[in-house]
């Protein structure tokens, strides 16, 4: 389909596509940073592990997300599909944490293993999705666009941080935050359905 022109950043920032890939992003970034930045708190609390051993599991979701990312990059441009390779992924993040949920702290090996999957799945996704806004929008105001989608982003990172801090402080137990983020990726895959 051809791209339409825009005149100006204001039109491209009221376009519905924008405002969804805002909001998709926004609700992202609440799973991501609310794992990347409380995952060896979790692993610490949920084991008798010593400081090394939470590092060394701590790295592996990112060795895997760096596996998945790569992949879903490759795919995305080989099959020129970005949608397909954005949403699918998020939707295993959002499954792996009600796993994990469902799971507990009575069996961590398995628990664990579900967070490294949530771990890769949040990443994956991150080639195809910044390729879809050129797809989208003229060049003449997609780099704006793409700033915006971005610092939406940004702040998603903070609610997420900070609620899945909370949750975790507040109830003694990462159940509630593993709810909260399934949740934030499910409305990110619904949003980016909705993206036309």
């Amino acid at each position: 389909a051809a791209i339409k022109p825009m005149r100006n950043y204001g039109e491209a920032f009221r376009s519905p596509a924008v405002i969804k890939l805002c909001a998709q992003y926004f609700c992202w970034s609440i799973g991501v940073y609310g794992f990347v930045l409380w995952l060896p708190s979790i692993l610490k609390n949920s084991s008798s592990l010593g400081m090394v051993e939470t590092g060394w599991l701590s790295a592996l979701p990112y060795l895997a997300a760096t596996i998945a990312m790569l992949a879903a990059s490759w795919a995305s441009d080989k099959l020129n599909n970005r949608r397909a390779f954005v949403w699918p992924f998020l939707l295993i993040g959002a499954a792996a944490f009600a796993g994990s949920y469902a799971l507990g702290s009575t069996h961590f090996w398995m628990s664990y293993a579900l967070l490294v999957i949530a771990g890769a799945a949040m990443y994956a996704p991150y080639g195809p999705f910044f390729a879809i806004v050129p797809e989208l929008l003229p060049k003449n105001v997609a780099g704006g666009a793409m700033a915006l989608i971005n610092s939406m982003g940004a702040l998603g990172s903070f609610v997420g941080s900070y609620v899945v801090g909370y949750l975790n402080g507040a109830t003694g137990s990462p159940a509630a935050s593993y709810v909260f983020m399934s949740v934030a990726l499910i409305a990110a895959v619904i949003l980016t359905l909705a993206v036309k």
